[in-house]
């Protein structure tokens, strides 16, 4: 079938026999140049349906100044150069996004960890071995008491302490987080 001026008139007129003819006509070869330029049959079929929705919503307003052929295959080229940019802009927007979360993810962990262990620091010595034993290694007190020649009393005595001085130097999502990470269950 050849498409003739008429089906172009018909279109402005709002003919839907005409526009099933131009579709008809021109969408296999508009595919395939969307599909050349895109490399994705999905986004070539989006471009060529988009295309044509905007030909009958727009059709009053069509102006072609060369040939209908040439309308149509330059607005197919023109919107899959569009389509591949945008998808190439978006792809690269999302792992430079990616790149920042992860590396603001890292100095966060980073930042967590130093006050973590700036908080474990400033606990005295033995009040700090004994509460890592406890709750990190998981020794029972009264392994601990034995160990260190210690009442059970007083190794309770000493992680109480150890709990009540990080509760004050740590924020309350800092403290979860590092009995999330670091303590293990009882």
């Amino acid at each position: 079938m050849v498409l003739d001026m008429n089906d172009v008139e018909g279109l402005r007129q709002g003919d839907r026999s005409c526009f099933e003819n131009i579709f008809n006509e021109y969408s296999p070869d508009l595919y395939v140049v969307a599909y050349r330029i895109t490399g994705n049959k999905s986004m070539a079929e989006d471009i060529v349906q988009d295309f044509f929705v905007k030909l009958w919503v727009n059709r009053e307003k069509l102006s072609i100044y060369k040939s209908f052929r040439y309308y149509c295959f330059s607005a197919i080229h023109y919107a899959s150069l569009n389509a591949v940019r945008t998808k190439y802009r978006n792809t690269e927007l999302s792992e430079e996004l990616e790149d920042t979360f992860s590396i603001e993810r890292e100095m966060e962990q980073a930042e967590l960890s130093e006050k973590i262990r700036s908080a474990l620091d400033s606990l005295p010595e033995k009040c700090r071995i004994i509460f890592l034993e406890a709750c990190v290694e998981e020794h029972s007190y009264l392994e601990i008491a034995q160990k260190y020649d210690l009442s059970v009393n007083t190794v309770k005595v000493q992680v109480s302490k150890a709990y009540r001085i990080l509760r004050e130097k740590l924020t309350r999502e800092q403290l979860f987080i590092f009995f999330l990470i670091f303590l293990k269950s009882e």
